[in-house]
């Protein structure tokens, strides 16, 4: 059997062998992988399965990978492809179908993203238009920036999630659109409504006094199984349509386009200005770790740089 179909064949039979243990969202998005990246890369490889192989691999999604052949795919994507080969690998040397061999892979190396944050008066723009303008649907935008929630656990939120009494919020769920793996649908997408990927991402979060004064009114007017965002038990709100939502409240409140996200990069960043406390913050933000918060979703500013510097003023006093 030639190698390019020993992959993909092998590839399917690793997929069928994980599925039970993995989530529904992980394993659609193996799926995608596998199918969209690995297999047809493949299907025209003419060669024993090696590190020169996977190399070339590697080279060719760094330069020419994306789908609809406008370049290459970052550096974070191929790393990710990789990870997954490097599973499909093992299985098939586990298999027999190969032998063993030691990798010796060239990763290119992964740039950290340039998180968008907004300013203190973007911020102040934002949160006087929808005090101005509030309702349950915008209830979201505030708790991703005061309370730093993901978009998919937002239009997760029930009332039920919501204790008026210990003004905190729980983070039980995340709503995602995810690829359909089921080969005889009729859309290449589904919804689904599922726990978190991590036991850290469920969490119980203190609400600032403020916040829990803005949803007062709210209180007891909804179903506990309703939705957040839309008060009905059955209808919701998909993350792609909360995200169009949110940006035409950035044009109403006269802010420059950035994404949903965004709101949860600016609540990590101003939590660390005001003095929260890492860990506490990892928590909030339901991280597998204190480090990862602190390299990917806190960016200082120079005022905040300027003020830690002029803090050590105090030790020039003691000397002097």
């Amino acid at each position: 059997m030639n190698d390019n179909i020993l992959i993909n064949q092998s590839c399917d039979e690793w997929l069928e062998s994980v599925q039970i243990k993995l989530k529904e969202p992980t394993y659609a998005n193996y799926y995608n992988v596998i199918n969209s990246q690995i297999k047809p890369y493949f299907n025209d490889f003419d060669g024993e399965v090696s590190n020169t192989a996977i190399n070339e691999m590697i080279k060719h999604k760094f330069t020419g990978g994306r789908l609809d052949g406008s370049g290459g795919l970052s550096a974070k994507t191929v790393r990710d492809i990789v990870i997954i080969l490097k599973q499909v690998i093992n299985f098939m040397v586990k298999k027999d179908y190969i032998n063993s061999f030691d990798y010796d892979i060239v990763l290119p190396k992964s740039q950290n993203a340039d998180f968008e944050v907004l300013t203190p008066n973007e911020q102040t723009l934002l949160t006087s238009y929808i005090k101005s303008n509030f309702d349950a649907q915008k209830i979201g935008v505030f708790f991703a920036l005061y309370a730093g929630l993901r978009i998919g656990e937002v239009c997760a939120l029930k009332w039920e999630n919501i204790d008026f009494h210990a003004e905190t919020i729980s983070v039980t769920k995340t709503l995602q659109r995810i690829k359909n793996t089921d080969e005889n649908a009729t859309t290449k997408t589904k919804i689904i409504i599922d726990e978190p990927k991590s036991d850290k991402s469920k969490r119980k979060i203190p609400l600032p006094p403020f916040l829990i004064d803005l949803l007062k009114p709210f209180e007891g007017v909804y179903s506990d199984k309703s939705f957040v965002l839309t008060g009905s038990t059955k209808q919701f709100i998909e993350p792609r349509l909360y995200e169009k939502i949110f940006k035409r409240y950035l044009v109403q409140a006269k802010i420059n386009n950035t994404n949903f996200h965004t709101l949860r990069h600016t609540f990590a960043t101003r939590a660390i200005e005001h003095g929260f406390d890492a860990k506490s913050l990892s928590e909030i933000l339901g991280h597998s770790s204190v480090e990862f918060t602190l390299k990917k979703y806190v960016h200082s500013s120079m005022d905040l740089k300027k003020k830690s510097m002029e803090r050590l003023s105090v030790c020039y006093a003691w000397a002097t």
